[in-house]
């Protein structure tokens, strides 16, 4: 800074406060607009009641539940999963491609559908199966597994699975677990 020049602060204007508190025009204005920013008063909010049931959606003369209310599902009757024609097109396309020992292909196709129905006990005995058909016993072993996991009630899909597990098992050398399931089958 040159001698005899004044600093660019000097040159603002500046408004004395009682109490030796000095401030700027920039400073005021920027106090206003905060405090203008800070609320002491609370705003009510209203809380509206639940929907009564003629504020609902009515379809054929029932209301619709509200979110809190339970919602009913319906089972199929006979244990058996309702597939949709998506997943019943590929099953249907990895039957075939497992019956020209496309190996691969099943196994793909099994697997997409495993990714629209991830809970269809029968897609994983399906696979479990193609994966047999391709001597990887110890995978076969865990995905008919998985498939009786999931079958729960569906007693024919697991002694199928049981079987394969039985035979996989000594494919593999393990003649202590396959007789573990034969025992099952005959009971």
């Amino acid at each position: 800074m040159a001698s005899g020049s004044t600093p660019l602060l000097d040159l603002v204007p500046r408004l004395k406060l009682p109490g030796a508190i000095t401030l700027m025009p920039g400073a005021i204005t920027l106090m206003l607009v905060l405090s203008a920013c800070i609320s002491t008063r609370s705003i009510d909010v209203p809380v509206q009641p639940p929907a009564d049931v003629e504020d609902r959606v009515v379809v054929n003369g029932e209301p619709l539940p509200l979110p809190d209310d339970t919602v009913v599902t319906a089972e199929p009757l006979m244990g058996e999963p309702v597939m949709s024609p998506v997943v019943k097109s590929l099953l249907a396309d990895a039957r075939r491609e497992r019956q020209t020992q496309n190996w691969d292909g099943a196994a793909s196709l099994l697997e997409r559908a495993l990714r629209i129905e991830p809970r269809n006990a029968t897609l994983w005995a399906r696979l479990a199966e193609v994966r047999y058909d391709q001597k990887a016993w110890k995978k076969s072993i865990q995905l008919a597994a998985k498939s009786n996991t999931l079958a729960k009630a569906n007693e024919n899909l697991r002694r199928q699975n049981w079987v394969l597990m039985a035979g996989a098992y000594e494919a593999s050398g393990d003649t202590e677990q396959a007789q573990k399931y034969r025992e099952k089958l005959a009971n």
